[in-house]
């Protein structure tokens, strides 16, 4: 976190709100055919390789070989962008789209960390992680110190993604054994793909409410505008890694209470987590609300003063985050993937036509206020419409009212004896 917002601040010094608008450009087309690298199999692989740990192997290489091919798919897509200069202006712009998409071939390989999630050994996945980004958060500041082209600065984002890919690679052949694709089998593989074409469509409307904002803001207003939307967007999403740290080392101990059938542990775990993810969201939503202005002077300078007011309103989108971290989860659970395919899908929706309503007139503020109501509606209001889903709603309601019933919830007979 640390590493990525100082290569932030230093390239959106550096760029201005001009050149980093662009730079940010580029990584949310990218973004948006990621999911095809996915496939929707991130959390199932934890699931299967829990529930049947002799056939660990096969789920790995079987996966890994789906998310290559779903890979190639996006890394053709993009190209084709390229090739034809849709959207983009500029020979560096074509070549940098370019490198990226093929950077995303090595995403495929990401599906190796489900393995540590499996084994409740995040830890080791966290430890390469920090050692690639904070080699390449280095480069990244040479780069910027010895004023290098902006395709060269987009190289090394390439290449970072490239040397991740194979840093799980290297981790998993060292902690467990040597990555065989050619034990994939095709007929499990497809069975996978059929338990996750769900998750397969929501991750890609969940990417469009994510990252459209900027593509919409480069085509209603220009660069300019996605720079300073960018920035505070780092500033706000960079807190998003807490909810996912904290609910990957907790799911398998969820699974297991589900498969043992122990409903009370089960549901009293599902609420603390929850209570736990709001409680932060909340606190690190009012602490950058009040600090927004002072933050963004001192580290990014009088030329993204636009940012401020847009990140006071994009930091409020974390409570709904951080809590759909978890329902991600339980809707994995309880076997209800559809409903992430349908949430995510009307925060996509929502969050378009509010974008192509609100950014011509307000252009990046415009742009925040439709991801917080989109993710509202996706994270939270959306699970309140199907009694199937009811049951975590309430849980995120609890969680929500936490404010004013913690006395009550937390401290009922201290409470109750002072009464």
């Amino acid at each position: 976190m640390s590493a990525n917002l100082l290569v932030s601040l230093a390239l959106a010094r550096t760029l201005g709100p001009e050149g980093y608008g662009q730079l940010s450009y580029l990584l949310a087309v990218v973004a948006l055919i990621a999911p095809l690298a996915a496939l929707g199999l991130n959390a199932i692989v934890t699931r299967e390789i829990v529930n049947d740990p002799d056939s660990e192997q096969k789920i790995i290489a079987s996966a890994t070989v789906f998310r290559l091919v779903g890979a190639f798919v996006g890394t053709f897509l993009c190209w084709g962008l390229a090739y034809f200069s849709v959207g983009l202006d500029s020979l560096p712009a074509q070549l940098g789209l370019a490198f990226l998409a093929f950077a995303n071939l090595f995403y495929a390989f990401n599906v190796l960390e489900y393995w540590f999630q499996a084994k409740v050994a995040a830890k080791k996945v966290a430890r390469m992680r920090m050692c690639v980004i904070s080699a390449f958060a280095l480069m990244k500041l040479f780069a910027v110190y010895f004023q290098a082209s902006f395709i060269v600065i987009v190289a090394i984002f390439a290449a970072e993604v490239i040397c991740l890919g194979i840093g799980f690679i290297i981790i998993y052949r060292y902690y467990a054994s040597p990555l065989k694709l050619w034990l994939f089998d095709f007929s499990y593989g497809l069975s996978l793909i059929k338990q996750s074409y769900w998750l397969i469509f929501s991750g890609i409307a969940a990417v469009i409410y994510l990252k459209v904002d900027q593509v919409m803001l480069e085509h209603y207003v220009g660069s300019a505008a996605v720079g300073e939307y960018a920035v505070a967007a780092r500033l706000s999403e960079v807190w998003y890694f807490f909810a996912d740290a904290v609910v990957i080392s907790l799911f398998p101990a969820l699974l297991l209470a589900k498969k043992k059938a122990d409903l009370t542990n089960y549901k009293k775990k599902l609420q603390s987590i929850s209570d736990l993810l709001f409680v932060c969201a909340l606190l690190l939503a009012l602490v950058v609300y009040w600090l927004a202005e002072s933050v963004i002077e001192v580290l990014f300078g009088e030329a993204y003063l636009g940012s401020v007011v847009i990140l006071q309103l994009h930091i409020w989108a974390g409570l709904f985050v951080f809590m759909r971290a978890l329902v991600s989860k339980w809707l994995l659970s309880e076997n209800l993937l559809k409903f992430s395919l349908v949430s995510h899908g009307l925060g996509a929706v929502i969050n378009v036509l509010l974008n192509m309503w609100l950014i011509p007139i307000y252009g990046g503020v415009g742009a925040a206020f439709a991801t917080v109501i989109s993710y509202f509606v996706a994270s939270y209001l959306a699970f309140l419409i199907s009694p199937k889903t009811r049951d975590i709603a309430k849980v995120m309601s609890l969680s929500l009212s936490l404010p004013f019933t913690l006395g009550f919830r937390y401290w009922p007979k201290r409470v109750k004896s002072k009464i």
